[in-house]
């Protein structure tokens, strides 16, 4: 189960980041094409505006090597004028010089060129096909593909004659850019995927811990629970049959019975009320009701009905409460924490014994402790005592379901305070709560 779950995750995460990764990918890709689109598109506009107002006369070309030479120049067309740029080995048009994939070319209304720029890089018969590819498309700018090469064109009507311009780009580069941008993503997409495959392992394996603790929690619990519950049915199912076979005797003869059967019924009820508490305070559904009250004169009627309990065990109760402290709480809740500490030291006391309440202000907080000189707990319990069905005592024979300590952990903790314990086996067991004047939960 847990490994379907773990395969689960972890794939729903890696397709989580594959989405991303595809989407980071294609819109990088598309900015970029974009980008390069829309600068080509006014590198060619620009030429186009200046050409027609007569600023630019030819695009010359571009050498490495020092200057051009006049034979550096394409041969002229037959029965074109003379390039005048031709004999000016040093010209360069304003503004900054074009790139080396762009050129231009003039044509009459008939479509014949009559002026092509210098850096035309095309033989005769190519430059008539793109050009006429370019006469003849109906939109002013556009791109077509022309021997395996995509072009783009841009053309406008000359002002000074008839005619036409047309400026074409070379968008080799521009692809073989894209591409290699298209392929660099790809890469760090396929990278970062596994990646991402080996980080979603590793946190669908932590993940789980946490699910596994729950389960197996929740697994103790309906367990111990089941447990609990079914030794208290065994016992009144067990003294029933013992009085319905003495159907003749009177109930006062049968009362040994019935008081087990009472007693049981008690013992059950109180563990069914601590389950319900537990079940409503892990769905938030436990809701205390703070209000102010005097610590020493609620936790004075909280040790009363002990009294009774103490002087039947011979065991001397001491209370030592501080007077004047005021508390902010639900008063029942820890009202039900004190029973529960002070039951579980009547329980495990012996004879003789002694059990004392200490109520004092530490600083800004109550400070309640519950000492007794009972039996104590050894060390390797004393971190478990707080567990939910948790027992020193694994055979259950002082009473008690194991939930007490941890409803009063829960209590106090809401409070917003804490609750420790401290023993040494032989000696006895003291458990100190601490919970702010004025709680912030």
């Amino acid at each position: 189960m847990f490994q379907k779950l773990r395969l689960k995750m972890t794939l729903i995460n890696v397709a989580i980041m594959l989405a991303l990764f595809f989407l980071l990918i294609c819109g990088t890709y598309f900015f970029a094409k974009n980008d390069m689109s829309r600068h080509t598109e006014a590198f060619a506009q620009r030429i186009v505006t200046e050409v027609q107002s007569g600023i630019l006369q030819d695009l010359p070309l571009r050498f490495a090597n020092g200057p051009r030479k006049e034979g550096d120049f394409p041969p002229k067309l037959p029965g074109s004028p003379p390039n005048p740029q031709a004999k000016a080995p040093g010209f360069m048009p304003p503004g900054p010089p074009p790139g080396p994939t762009f050129f231009f070319i003039k044509t009459t209304p008939g479509g014949s060129i009559f002026f092509q720029s210098s850096n035309q890089p095309l033989e005769t018969h190519a430059l008539s096909a793109i050009t006429e590819k370019a006469l003849q498309a109906s939109a002013d700018q556009g791109t077509f593909l022309f021997d395996d090469t995509t072009y783009f064109y841009r053309k406008g009507s000359l002002i000074d004659q008839p005619g036409t311009v047309i400026v074409f780009h070379d968008a080799t580069q521009e692809a073989n850019m894209l591409q290699l941008v298209l392929t660099t993503l790809i890469a760090v997409g396929l990278v970062c995927a596994l990646l991402s495959f080996g980080a979603s392992f590793y946190m669908a394996n932590r993940a789980m811990i946490p699910i596994k603790e729950a389960w197996q929690q929740q697994h103790d619990f309906l367990s111990n629970a089941s447990h609990e519950l079914r030794t208290p049915l065994t016992v009144i199912q067990t003294n029933l049959d013992i009085v319905r076979e003495s159907l003749d005797e009177t109930v006062a003869s049968q009362i040994k019975w019935l008081d087990n059967i009472q007693e049981e019924s008690i013992c059950m009820k109180n563990m069914v009320n601590s389950l319900l508490f537990l079940a409503r305070a892990d769905s938030k559904q436990q809701t205390p009701k703070r209000n102010l009250f005097p610590a020493d004169i609620i936790f004075s009627e909280t040790i009363a009905p002990f009294e009774a309990i103490a002087k039947q065990k011979n065991l001397t109760l001491d209370m030592q409460l501080a007077p004047g402290i005021e508390g902010y709480g639900d008063v029942a809740q820890l009202k039900q924490v004190l029973a529960i500490l002070l039951d579980n030291a009547s329980r495990h006391t012996a004879p003789g014994g002694k059990i004392t309440v200490a109520l004092s202000q530490l600083n800004s907080k109550i400070q309640l402790t519950v000492a007794d000189t009972g039996e104590g707990i050894e060390a390797n319990h004393l971190e478990r005592i707080f567990d939910r069905f948790y027992q020193v005592d694994e055979s259950r024979n002082k009473g008690g379901s194991g939930l007490g300590l941890s409803i009063a952990k829960w209590i106090i903790e809401n409070h917003g305070g804490s609750i420790t314990a401290d023993s040494t086996p032989g000696v006895g067991t003291a458990f100190t709560i601490l919970i702010p004047l004025m709680s912030k939960v």
